[in-house]
């Protein structure tokens, strides 16, 4: 596995305004990676993320990117998305939004080059059968891998999967970790999973960032899962 750095945290205070959420992160997301960012809800995971992505600025210390044009290029995949009801969107565009280099809401797919990638995208993601289909039919984990193949449209460096999980039934859970467990091994591809639980997932990660009491642990995942700070972060989750 490469040690190529992606992303590095070096003593910093995460948070808005003048409020830290989360103080002295020191972390390190390499290419190849699987890092799992863990804790319970209201933790700071997700200042941690916004943080990374450039959506807000780090109260003290660094934050470093690095790619090829200055900074990794995300994929990204939100917890929550909704797209308006009033735009009769279709699975396929909306994965194609992930080709977009501008905002471009209402583009038509450019050329052979482009259309290509945003099938191989969606059927990588297990949802090519439903291209044609509107978006807003879908069930949540049928948009779920519409929206992660939106996200690997974009060619991404490092995908960010915030609470992937979250909201769909069981069986979809275990078929989108195949799918993530297919990015890791035949992909190769460097990804940041958060999520507020820890059940099948733990064998994905690479490193662990434990989020909790205003704190970031990190480090490999073989060490982080072996002490006992896994029952200490979630005791009190169901």
């Amino acid at each position: 596995m490469s040690l190529e750095p992606l992303v590095e945290f070096k003593g910093a205070a995460l948070g808005y305004g003048r409020r830290a959420v989360v103080t002295g992160v020191d972390l390190t997301v390499a290419r190849g990676d699987f890092l799992g960012v863990l804790g319970p809800n209201g933790a700071g995971k997700s200042t941690i993320l916004k943080t990374m992505l450039g959506l807000i600025r780090p109260l003290k210390g660094q934050v470093k990117r690095h790619g090829g044009s200055g900074a990794p290029r995300f994929g990204y995949v939100p917890q929550k998305e909704k797209l308006d009801v009033i735009y009769p969107l279709s699975a396929r565009e909306v994965a194609a939004m992930g080709t977009y280099r501008r905002f471009e809401f209402f583009a038509r797919l450019r050329g052979p080059t482009q259309k290509d990638l945003v099938s191989r995208s969606l059927k990588e993601c297990g949802a090519l059968e439903l291209a044609e289909r509107r978006y807003s039919d879908l069930s949540g984990g049928q948009r779920q891998r519409v929206l992660i193949a939106r996200a690997l449209a974009t060619e991404p460096e490092l995908l960010v999967l915030d609470e992937p999980l979250a909201g769909i039934d069981v069986s979809t859970q275990k078929a989108l970790l195949r799918l993530f467990k297919g990015f890791k091994e035949q992909k190769r591809l460097t990804v940041l999973m958060v999520s507020h639980r820890l059940q099948a997932e733990r064998d994905l990660f690479t490193h662990i960032a434990w989020v909790a009491d205003g704190k970031a642990d990190f480090g490999p995942a073989e060490r982080m899962l072996a002490t006992r700070r896994i029952t200490d972060v979630f005791a009190d989750e169901p």
